[in-house]
């Protein structure tokens, strides 16, 4: 009888030990959660004949329609509206000193990196 009280306060002193060390135990710091990184596509092209400015326009990788996103005065376009790890697919045209704009470029698609 001796020994089962005794195995009995051993047990419930380690218990309670346990316990106590779980409640005081240091919680591991949250890490405030870093900003998403900002991701941005950077296009350059030749300068077409007679062209005075340029029409950008992308389209989701999975989506048929293209948007027009912007136009540019120069041989280059920077998309800062991209999403992480999201597929892309561009194309340019060029207006000339009238406005008409000339046809579409070939297509390039590219991914943003995931972070």
């Amino acid at each position: 009888m001796k020994i089962a009280k005794r195995v009995a306060m051993v047990l419930f002193a380690l218990g309670c030990a346990l316990l106590a060390g779980f409640y005081f135990y240091p919680k591991e710091r949250e890490k405030p959660s870093e900003p998403p990184m900002p991701h941005k596509v950077t296009l350059n092209w030749v300068k077409a004949p007679r062209a005075v400015s340029y029409n950008v326009y992308r389209r989701p990788y999975l989506n048929p329609s293209y948007a027009k996103i912007g136009s540019s005065i120069t041989t280059g376009y920077e998309d800062s509206t991209v999403e992480s790890a999201e597929r892309y697919c561009y194309q340019v045209t060029s207006l000339d000193a009238k406005g008409r704009e000339g046809p579409r470029s070939k297509e390039i698609c590219v991914t943003v990196p995931h972070r």
